[in-house]
Formats: C-alpha cells, structure tokens, sequence
C-alpha cells in the first residue's frame, strides 16, 4: 500500500468518531448547507423565522498587520444580519474577549466608505462550546450591553454574543435536541433529519469520504505551514535579542534588518528574562 493509500485509511478511521462538535467537521458538513444552518440558528435564537440566504465555512477575514480570523460559518439571513457560529470544544477557545474579537472583526467588514452608521445590521456571534460555559445549567447565555445606570436598560447596538453550552442534554428542549445530535458520531441515532443527513453523506458514501480525507490534507497542510510560520517569527526574534546583546545596533535597524515591526522589538528587548 503506497504512502497515500496509508493516510487514507488513517483518515477515515478519524472519520468514524468525528461529531458536529468538531469545528473542522462542523465547517465540511455545513459549508452552503441553508436549510441545516436555518434549524441551528431558529433553536439557539428561538426563533422560527430566520431565512439563511447565504451561508460558507471557514471564512477568513485577514489583516496584513493585525490578527486575523476564520469563521466556521458565516451566515446572513434575509434581513442581511449577520451570523458567525463557532465550534469550541477548548475552553481557552471561546474566551469572552475572543467573542468581542471576532464581534469587531465583523462589525469592520460591513460598512462602506462614508456609510451612515445606523445602517450597520445586527450581528451574532454564537460560540457553541463542548462543556457548560458558566457552570449554571443553562442551555443558553446571552451576552448584551446595558447603561448601568438606567437599571440594566438594553443599550441596543445590534452586537449580540450568545454561549450554548453544549452539554446541555434535557431531549425535552430543542437546544437539547440540538447538542444531541451534535455530539453523535452515528448519524443514525440522530433526531434531526437534516442534520443526520449531511453527517451520513460524509461517513458513508464515497464522495463524502473523499471529501474529508481532502479537508484532512488541507488541515495538515495549513498545520506544517502554521508550525513553519511560528518557527520563522521565532528565529526572527532570537535575532533581535542577539543583535540588543551585542549593542551596535539601534532598535529602528534592528526592526528594518529582522523585518519585524519596531513596537515587538522593542517590547522583545525590554522584556525581563524568566
């Protein structure tokens, strides 16, 4: 069996135990799917109204300079509000100032040059975590800003972050319901249909599979090129640190020769060894 043929086989038997629960597969089993991300959405904002009009995974928004972020979907409905539904069974994942992050992020991508700011469309960001964020039980816990002093009155900026807490399991309540079927690896012992069927396509037919090996290669390809990137920076930041002992260089020369930006220099030199 050729070295391919190898990582096929190992790829599928990941496969087998992958569940919604795992953002990579979460992304792949949804990805233009409208109709199983209109069900997510109608039980975690209660809502029976929402019409998906647009939905993609892995939707990156990149910065040259700064942070950048892949949402696992990114979905609009048909009042163009805007909604980001992330997987995160870490806990350091889904972190309250990474759900500000991403909440900004957003909000930077939708207004022209010149827009009024009232056009601005609400938002969601909704992070889907493995274990119950804040310990209390709850199915759900909605983020919202209030004037403190109006008594906790609604401040109304359009910005929402809701935590599901993906141990919820009452099959008597539809974010129940919803965290079941997530957490399965079988699709046939899932409630939702639409659900179960783009998980069954995935584990069982032939397409499905060669799909996900696919998505397999590129995760480990964008792992090495993340490792390579991470080693690079590294080195760059040794060399800043040689450059500082040796004392003939200013940290502006520094910056331009290890093409680093001359606040991380600085911060790099100025930092006390452990």
């Amino acid at each position: 069996m050729d070295r391919a043929s190898v990582r096929n086989e190992h790829y599928l038997e990941l496969l087998k135990d992958l569940r919604l629960m795992d953002d990579d597969f979460f992304s792949e089993a949804l990805d233009e799917k409208i109709e199983p991300v209109e069900y997510i959405l109608c039980t975690i904002l209660e809502r029976e109204d929402i019409k998906v009009q647009h939905t993609e995974a892995q939707v990156e928004y990149k910065s040259a300079t700064k942070r950048s972020i892949k949402l696992d979907i990114r979905a609009v409905d048909a009042d163009g509000h805007v909604m980001d539904i992330e997987v995160q069974r870490a806990d350091k994942g889904a972190s309250v100032r990474r759900a500000r992050f991403h909440s900004s992020v957003i909000d930077r991508t939708l207004l022209e040059k010149g827009e009024d700011f009232d056009a601005l469309v609400d938002t969601y960001v909704i992070f889907i975590t493995e274990r119950d964020r804040y310990g209390a039980g709850l199915p759900l816990y909605h983020v919202e800003r209030t004037v403190t002093e109006l008594k906790n009155k609604m401040f109304g900026d359009g910005a929402h972050i809701i935590y599901v807490n993906g141990a919820f399991r009452d099959l008597e309540h539809p974010v129940g319901r919803l965290m079941h079927d997530m957490n399965c690896t079988d699709p046939s012992e899932m409630l939702n249909p639409l659900l179960a069927k783009e998980v069954r396509y995935l584990k069982e037919t032939e397409g499905g599979k060669m799909q996900m090996c696919r998505a397999f290669e590129e995760v480990a390809r964008e792992s090495a090129k993340e490792a390579e990137e991470k080693a690079r920076i590294e080195t760059k930041r040794e060399m800043v640190r040689k450059l500082y002992a040796l004392g003939q260089m200013s940290l502006e020369t520094i910056a331009e020769c290890t093409e680093l930006p001359l606040d991380e220099v600085k911060a790099l030199v100025e930092k006390k060894p452990a």
